[in-house]
C-alpha cells in the first residue's frame, strides 16, 4: 500500500491529538508538577525515570486485551533488529519493570516512587484528553497493607484539592484474583441472558472484557448494569477486611468518598482497592474524573517475574486537572521581575546589578522604546517591572514600577534586596 503524501500545510502542524507548550501554559504545567512533587516529597516519596518506550509485552501482559488501552489505543513499533517496542501508554508497568529489573525488592520496603511525564494514546481528541498526554504518577511497591491504599488516595486528593473544585473519591473494590474468577462467572452469565438489551460496544465485550462492560457510559448499558451482580456486596472475609481498614482510615483523615460498585478502571492489574477523584460542576452534577488508581498485587507475576509484589498506585492526568481551573497553578516565572533597559550600552550595567542582588530580577531581551516594552509585559502578566536608565545608573539606584498599582519608586541599589522582599 502507498505511503499518504503528507502537505505542507499538513507538515507544518503537530500531529492529531499533540500540542506545543509556550508562554503561560508552559509555565502552567511545569507549577503543577512542581505542586504535585513538593506535595508527595513531604510524604516520602522519592523521583524515578522510566524510558518513553517500553517492551510492548510489558503492556499486553499488565495492561490486558479486551481493554480499550490494547485493543485501539497503542502506539507500536518494531526496530531494524526486530524488538517490537511501544510508546508507553501508562506509568505503572514501567516502574514495576524498573523495580524488578533493579532488584530494590532488596531495599528496606516499601518503596514510594513519584514520575511525571508524557504518555501516548491514540484516542479520538477532545478537551482534556490528548494523545499526548501528560500524568504525574505514585506507586507504593513492596506492602499489601492497606494503610497505604488510603495514603496514597490522600496524596491524590491534596494534590487535586489545588484546584478548588468539590472533589468526591469513588471507590470499590475487586476483591482478590480469586475471588474475581468467580464473580466473573456469574457476571458473564448475567451478560449472556441480557445481551440483547446492551449496546453494541458492551456485547463484543461479553467475551473479550466483560469488567469493562459495569463502567460502559452507553445508555443501554447502563440500564442493564442496574440488576447486575456487584463484587463489592459479594466479597470473601480477606477482602472486606482490607476494604473496611481503606475506608475506615479514609474516614479518620477526612477524605470524603462515595462507594461506586460499579467501578473497575481499565487494566487487568488491579485488584482489592481501585479509585477515581471525581469532580462536581457549579449544579452539583458529576463532571469527569481527573485520575485514579488502585491495588495490583499480581501485576509483577503477570509481566514475567517469579513472585508477587505487592503494591498500589495513582495516576493523575495533568491535562485535565491543569484545564480545570487553570488559575490554579501560577508559576514562579511570572513572580520574577523583568528588568529592562533604556539603551543597549547598559547592558553590562544590568547583568553587574542582577548578578550581586538576591533578588529575583532577570535582563527583559528588547530594547525598544520604554511604552512598548511595558505595554508587552502588562500583557505577559507580569506584576513589577525595573527599569535602568543613565540617570539611575550614575545615581546608583533602579525603579521598582508596579504595573497593576500604575505607581513607581526609586530605590537605592544597595537597598533593593530588601525593598523587594519586604
Amino acid at each position: 500500500m502507498s505511503e499518504k503524501i503528507k502537505s505542507n500545510k499538513d507538515i507544518l502542524q503537530a500531529p492529531r491529538g499533540m500540542r506545543d507548550f509556550s508562554g503561560s501554559e508552559y509555565y502552567r504545567r511545569g507549577a503543577f508538577f512542581k505542586h504535585a512533587q513538593d506535595l508527595a516529597e513531604s510524604y516520602g516519596f522519592f523521583g524515578i525515570e522510566t524510558p518513553i518506550m517500553e517492551h510492548t509485552e510489558i503492556f499486553l501482559k499488565g495492561i490486558g486485551e479486551g481493554t480499550d488501552i490494547i485493543d485501539k489505543e497503542m502506539y507500536n513499533l518494531t526496530t531494524l533488529g526486530g524488538d517490537r517496542l511501544t510508546l508507553r501508554p501508562e506509568g505503572t508497568a514501567p516502574v514495576m519493570r524498573s523495580y524488578i529489573e533493579h532488584g530494590m525488592g532488596s531495599l528496606p520496603q516499601p518503596q514510594l516512587f513519584h514520575y511525571s511525564g508524557p504518555y501516548f494514546r491514540h484516542d479520538k481528541p477532545q478537551k482534556g484528553r490528548y494523545r499526548q498526554l501528560y500524568q504525574f504518577g505514585l506507586e507504593i511497591m513492596g506492602s499489601k497493607n492497606p494503610l497505604y491504599d488510603a495514603l496514597i488516595i490522600e496524596v491524590g486528593y491534596k494534590i487535586i484539592q489545588a484546584t478548588d473544585q468539590k472533589i468526591v473519591v469513588k471507590l470499590n473494590s475487586l476483591g482478590t484474583s480469586e475471588l474475581r474468577k468467580t464473580y466473573t462467572e456469574k457476571l458473564v452469565a448475567f451478560y449472556i441472558e441480557n445481551k440483547d438489551a446492551l449496546g453494541e460496544r458492551d456485547q463484543e465485550r461479553i467475551a473479550t472484557n466483560p469488567f469493562r462492560i459495569l463502567d460502559s457510559k452507553d445508555a443501554q448499558t447502563v440500564m442493564v448494569n442496574q440488576s447486575a451482580p456487584t463484587l463489592v456486596e459479594n466479597l470473601d472475609e480477606e477482602s472486606q477486611k482490607h476494604f473496611d481498614t481503606v475506608t475506615s482510615l479514609l474516614n479518620d483523615i477526612g477524605i470524603p468518598y462515595e462507594i461506586d460498585p460499579f467501578l473497575v478502571r481499565g487494566m487487568d492489574y488491579y485488584e482489592h482497592t481501585v479509585f477515581e477523584y471525581v469532580t462536581y460542576d457549579t449544579e452539583g452534577n458529576e463532571s469527569f474524573a481527573l485520575g485514579g488508581g488502585g491495588r495490583y498485587d499480581g501485576l509483577a507475576e503477570m509481566i514475567g517475574h517469579n513472585q508477587s509484589i505487592p503494591a498500589v498506585g495513582l495516576g493523575l492526568g495533568a491535562d485535565r486537572i491543569i484545564e480545570s481551573n487553570e488559575d490554579a497553578f501560577i508559576s514562579g516565572h511570572y513572580k520574577r521581575i523583568p528588568l529592562l533597559i533604556t539603551d543597549s550600552n547598559l547592558y553590562k550595567n544590568a547583568v553587574d546589578i542582577i548578578q550581586s542582588s538576591d533578588t529575583p530580577l532577570f535582563l527583559y531581551p528588547l530594547t525598544t522604546k520604554i511604552a512598548k516594552q511595558i505595554s508587552r509585559m502588562e500583557k505577559e502578566g507580569y506584576q513589577k517591572i525595573a527599569i535602568l536608565g543613565e540617570d539611575e545608573v550614575a545615581n546608583k539606584t533602579i525603579i521598582i514600577k508596579n504595573l497593576e498599582k500604575h505607581e513607581q519608586e526609586e530605590v537605592v541599589l544597595t537597598d533593593l534586596n530588601n525593598y523587594i522582599k519586604g
